[in-house]
């Protein structure tokens, strides 16, 4: 994945993303309504974004100390809205080095198909669990965007989890191939790659989905994984 490239991409449509990201804003919603507790020390936040997740934790969740990380810098303006005390750590969290064994609960939302190596992440995180603490995080599995990735071959290797407590399909109609391609800018996702279309390759693009699919839509595959950590 281009770091940079999906930085970029994700500045230039946070606002656009808060208003057009309902699947993840219903996704941030599930996760913690099936969190197995409500009461926390410290809780890390990873990817917060315009703060679906961050909105949800703190009206729902009772916690000391909030700390929330992004790769954008703007993110911190928009999540503090929900908690002025929240600190946040900006970067790739993938290299950025945390404390050991502090955090009660580490907690994401629509992050973890982003990262180069997400099993070795998650391990590494593991670690700054306090004992008998909770990691959880939402993510995507293989049915996500399959639609484009068979057309046009292009699209996330969506990695295997285990340890998932929910899966869901969630299949969304459009009137159009524009209104389709929009959609996934608006959301930030078209990180994915630098694909331009031309008027010629989106006409044949809008006739193939219809001739393979029978009506333009997008399949969202949500997933859900939760551990809980042993108290020694």
């Amino acid at each position: 994945m281009n770091e940079m490239l999906l930085k970029k991409r994700f500045q230039k449509s946070i606002v656009s993303y808060n208003e057009n990201a309902f699947i993840q804003k219903s996704m941030a919603e599930t996760l913690v309504n099936i969190l197995p507790g409500k009461d926390y020390d410290a809780i890390l936040e990873i990817g917060c974004g315009s703060g679906f997740l961050t909105q949800q934790c703190s009206q729902k969740l009772n916690y000391q100390k909030y700390t929330a990380n992004d790769i954008v810098n703007e993110c911190y303006s928009m999540i503090t809205k929900y908690d002025k005390n929240i600190q946040f750590l900006s970067g790739n969290i993938e290299n950025i080095k945390l404390e050991n064994k502090i955090y009660n609960l580490i907690i994401s939302n629509a992050v973890f198909q982003w990262f180069k190596n997400p099993y070795k992440t998650i391990e590494q995180l593991k670690t700054h669990l306090t004992p008998g603490g909770t990691f959880a995080f939402s993510s995507f599995g293989h049915r996500n965007f399959y639609e484009i990735k068979e057309l046009l071959g292009i699209g996330l290797d969506y990695f295997e989890y285990s340890n998932k407590v929910k899966e869901d399909i969630v299949e969304i109609e459009f009137t159009s191939i524009i209104e389709l391609l929009k959609h996934i800018k608006q959301t930030g996702v078209n990180a994915i790659t630098n694909y331009t279309f031309t008027k010629g390759r989106l006409q044949e693009f809008e006739r193939k989905y219809i001739e393979r699919f029978g009506k333009i839509k997008l399949t969202y595959n949500p997933v859900y994984v939760i551990v809980n950590y042993p108290e020694h």
